[in-house]
């Protein structure tokens, strides 16, 4: 069999398509919509199927009936956008690197429903493992289910909360990275005063996770800052969404001085807002962000600091997971999944904990070729 990666474009005469966000905005109402059309059908799957010998089972059948060469499917949150591009260049290498072919095929906007279809049918296809980032977890379950019914191994990142899965893969602790990205924004903010936080969507488990443990950690540790009324705002994961939020929350509480987000869009929109209207070090951002769309605004100190994960690196350690679920390993706390900061992992139920969390300034920004 020839070893080379299938890279799979979204066609763009999609049938679904939502009027959802991505790199060029939309509305954040188109989300929830395909959240809540795709509950419907999530609602119907049982609840969990987590028996771990059962799933080794199939994939000891799966395994005798293909022989030693698994069908890989990974499918990110989105094409096209530079994180995504990031992790598909990871993809890449790993295919290469392994000789394993990866179908790695996404939708070309941040669409719950496009998504769903796209597993949907790579599971209708005969995949033998399922990796996948999803926009709307809650949405995944149904056919996550369908997978797993049929003996396909599904790993998932971002996703730590979902029932229908083998295992989710996280770069670290949710709270600690929640705790990180507060105890950053505190200290640039003298611990007190007003601030936001802010994520992609408000279905995305993992950046609303973070956020909650932001909070709780400025509740625990800093007494003279304050959560604003409006909590929590979404900018659809894209930069310019959170530069037009960030100047309208600035209009709307004046004395706001702090932005937390937890999405990678999240940081740069804020500071290009802060730099515009000439408030460095009155307003401050953090999220987690790329390197190479940060690094200007933390050389002129717009942004201290943001928090990181490679991506690249979780995708292989999910894609390592799964051919080793194939080949019949079973997936044990302390266990070594080949990659930095993986090489002995936590094992929290389903979720695989590595320790990749990685905090990002001026001073070593440029160590990252992302």
């Amino acid at each position: 069999m020839k070893k080379k990666l299938l890279v799979t474009l979204l066609s763009a005469a999609m049938a679904v398509t939502l009027g959802a966000c991505g790199s060029s905005g939309g509305s954040s109402g188109s989300s929830a919509g395909a959240s809540s059309a795709a509950k419907g059908t999530s609602e119907s799957a049982s609840a969990s199927v987590s028996a771990t010998s059962a799933v080794e089972a199939a994939a000891e059948v799966k395994k005798a009936e293909t022989g030693d060469t698994p069908t890989i499917a990974f499918v990110p949150k989105v094409m096209g956008q530079a994180w995504w591009d990031y992790v598909q260049k990871g993809v890449e290498e790993w295919s290469k690197d392994t000789g394993y072919d990866v179908i790695y095929k996404g939708p070309t906007e941040i669409d719950a429903a496009a998504q769903v279809q796209i597993m949907t049918d790579l599971v209708n296809q005969g995949v033998d493992i399922l990796c996948f980032s999803p926009n709307d977890p809650d949405a995944c379950e149904a056919i996550c289910k369908q997978a797993r019914d049929k003996g396909i191994i599904v790993i998932s990142t971002e996703a730590s909360g979902m029932e229908n899965i083998d295992y989710d893969v996280e770069a670290f602790d949710e709270a600690g990275m929640g705790g990180f990205l507060m105890d950053q924004l505190a200290k640039s903010m003298g611990e007190e005063g007003q601030y936001i936080t802010m994520v992609g969507s408000m279905t995305m488990e993992s950046q609303n996770n973070w956020a909650d443990a932001a909070v709780a950690r400025q509740e625990e540790a800093y007494p003279k800052m304050e959560l604003v009324a409006d909590k929590r705002v979404a900018d659809d994961s894209d930069a310019e969404k959170a530069y037009e939020l960030t100047k309208q929350l600035l209009q709307k509480y004046p004395n706001l001085k702090g932005i937390l987000g937890t999405g990678s869009f999240d940081a740069p929109g804020a500071a290009r807002a802060i730099q515009e209207l000439g408030l460095q070090g009155k307003v401050f951002a953090i999220s987690v962000a790329m390197p190479s769309e940060v690094k200007d605004y933390l050389a002129d100190g717009t942004l201290q600091s943001v928090g990181l994960w490679d991506p690249a690196i979780s995708a292989k350690v999910m894609l390592n997971a799964g051919v080793d679920m194939f080949n019949g390993k079973k997936i044990e706390e302390g266990m070594d999944l080949q990659e930095k900061g993986y090489e002995a992992v936590k094992l929290n139920d389903k979720v695989i904990v590595g320790d990749g969390a990685i905090a990002i300034t001026n001073d070593n920004v440029d160590d990252f070729g992302f």
